[in-house]
């Protein structure tokens, strides 16, 4: 028997609150505004709790079961998610506002990148160093873990039960020079032996392409199958956003995805610029 693995507090927080949207929707006429009402609670909360954003008390929970008129084993199974949903989770080497972020891409089944910048799950230790020795937000004493993170958070794609994964990247990422020409070389050739991995799939666009959306506002999208739910994670400088309204962002990743080279060309254009770094 295998044992199921720990999804964690944050993916259980996303499951909890698609259970409880559903419950009120099914089992109450009332609106989320009218709910927050009720309840006395801030304009806002019960839509963040629902979203999975904001985290619920066991006395708020046993609030929102009475309402909705749950008890007895259906009570049960909703009291459990929301005691693995308060747990505290496990430390991560990144930036504060990217904290949520590792777990769920941990979970994910699915992944799609679009960036004009080579993405962190595909970067190698060194050239993720040299980026975050650049970063005016990451303290120096922050580099070295978080460079091994993101090393670290490549190898599932490796292990046979890895994400399927597609990454659209603008040719700049290429192009731009993260280190010494050497670390370069080695994360042109990094990205070139992920990119024939089963379940990666790379394609660039190229520079005469144009302009897209999603490679000048970079953003990742995340298919949770536990939770059933896709989120989109769109950071900034300083901040992250985690976005469960997703049609504008599936739509900008398929035209720039339409406007990519192919997986066989990326790979003749990822040797070009491999035998251009080696010639330097």
């Amino acid at each position: 028997m295998v044992d199921e693995p720990d999804l964690g507090p944050v993916v259980q927080r996303l499951i909890l609150g698609e259970r409880l949207r559903s419950l009120r929707e099914s089992s109450t006429r009332l609106g989320v505004d009218d709910a927050n009402a009720e309840f006395g609670w801030y304009r806002g909360k019960l839509s963040k709790i629902e979203g999975g954003t904001l985290g619920i008390t066991e006395r708020e929970l046993s609030t929102l079961l009475a309402r909705y008129g749950i008890s007895g084993p259906a009570a049960a199974q909703v009291r459990q998610l929301g005691i693995e949903a308060r747990r505290r989770a496990a430390p991560e080497r990144v930036s504060d506002w990217a904290k949520q972020y590792v777990p769920l891409e941990r979970a994910a089944t699915e992944i799609r990148m679009c960036d004009s910048e080579i993405p962190g799950l595909l970067q190698t230790r060194d050239y993720a160093r040299a980026q975050l020795l650049g970063s005016p937000v990451v303290t120096a004493a922050d580099v070295e873990p978080m460079a091994d993170a993101r090393a670290v958070r490549g190898q599932r794609l490796y292990r046979d039960n890895a994400p399927r994964v597609w990454a659209v990247l603008g040719e700049e990422a290429l192009l731009r020079r993260v280190g010494t020409p050497e670390q370069m070389t080695t994360q042109l050739r990094h990205l070139r032996e992920v990119a024939e991995l089963p379940a990666v799939s790379i394609r660039v666009v190229p520079l005469h392409a144009g302009a897209y959306a999603g490679l000048s506002c970079p953003f990742t999208l995340l298919w949770i199958e536990a939770a059933r739910a896709t989120i989109a994670y769109v950071e900034t400088m300083t901040g992250a956003d985690y976005v469960k309204t997703v049609g504008t962002y599936n739509l900008a990743f398929e035209r720039a995805e339409a406007a990519a080279l192919s997986e066989r060309d990326t790979l003749d254009l990822l040797e070009h610029h491999i035998d251009r770094a080696e010639a330097r």
